[in-house]
């Protein structure tokens, strides 16, 4: 199963560094994470970057991107400051 890594206020909204999920593309794990966590997760994921194995998936296939086994998915949620 792809290993999902969170940082930043997807820590504190999920209480995981890092979860594994089974899913075969970036938008079924998407989908698999909004079942999971529900509306506290939604808003984030929206405007959060992906990463495959470092490479944004938006340089790969966006959501259709496919994902394997051993693939690290990152998410970042945008940062914000002043």
């Amino acid at each position: 199963m792809p290993t999902v890594k969170f940082y930043a206020t997807l820590r504190k909204v999920t209480g995981a560094r890092e979860v594994e999920f089974d899913a075969g593309s970036v938008s079924e794990l998407i989908d698999a994470l909004s079942r999971e966590y529900g509306e506290k997760i939604d808003r984030y994921l929206k405007v959060s970057t992906v990463t495959v194995n470092g490479t944004n998936a938006s340089e790969l296939k966006g959501e259709r991107t496919r994902l394997k086994p051993k693939d690290v998915v990152s998410i970042f949620p945008p940062l914000g400051g002043g």
